[in-house]
Order: structure tokens, then C-alpha cells, then sequence
């Protein structure tokens, strides 16, 4: 399976039309067939934004993992601190600050757009 195939999966899962999900993440629609069309790979942004939309992992849409949950996944990993493994509540902080610093990159991408002056 590629990644074009697996971002159409989950599109199909989850009912959503080509232009939905384009609109959803801020793209043409063209430009999201692209990337189910196996021309194109999303960039960062775009990757982040279509794991949320789907709420897997970025992992899961580029195929490191058959694990679509990002938490689910870190448990499977054994993920350790300083050799310490973490136990589910600790992967949960994890991914909850993984998710704000996400979000707040978003956010300061957006800031930046909004200030350039174009023209």
C-alpha cells in the first residue's frame, strides 16, 4: 500500500469527498488527488493536517506503522525515558504535548503568512 493509497482509505472510511478533505486541509482539489494519486507527497503541514482530519499518526499515513492511534502506537514501541519505560498515562502526556506543540507550530505558520507582504 502506498501513501496515496492509505489517504484514500482513510478518506473512504471516513465518507469524505476529494473536495471535502482538499477544503478541510486548504488545498485544491487537483492538488489532493495528487497525493492519493501517488504524483505527489504531502508536505509537512499538509501531513500534519491530514492525521488530525483522520486522527491517526503521521507514522500510520506514511506507513512506519500499521497502527493508525499515535498512542496505541508509542505503547506497542515500549517508548522509554532516561531507560524507564512509560506506562499509559505517561504516553497519553506525551501525545497531548505533542499534539499542543503541533498546533501551536500551526498556529505560528499561520502568524507568519498573515504578515508577509505580498505586492
Amino acid at each position: 500500500m502506498t501513501v496515496g493509497n492509505r489517504l484514500k482509505k482513510l478518506r473512504l472510511e471516513k465518507r469524505f469527498t476529494l473536495q471535502e478533505v482538499a477544503f478541510k486541509i486548504g488545498l485544491a482539489k487537483s492538488s489532493y488527488a495528487s497525493y492519493e494519486g501517488g504524483h505527489r507527497n504531502p508536505p509537512i503541514d499538509k501531513l500534519v493536517a491530514l492525521a488530525q482530519l483522520y486522527h491517526v499518526s503521521t507514522d500510520y499515513i506514511l506507513r512506519l506503522t500499521n497502527i493508525p492511534d499515535s498512542v496505541e502506537s508509542l505503547q506497542k514501541q515500549h517508548l522509554q525515558w532516561d531507560g524507564i519505560s512509560l506506562n499509559e498515562k505517561e504516553l497519553e502526556i506525551v501525545h497531548q504535548v505533542v499534539e499542543l506543540m503541533t498546533d501551536k507550530h500551526q498556529e505560528n505558520s499561520k502568524i507568519k503568512l498573515g504578515h508577509m507582504d505580498i505586492g
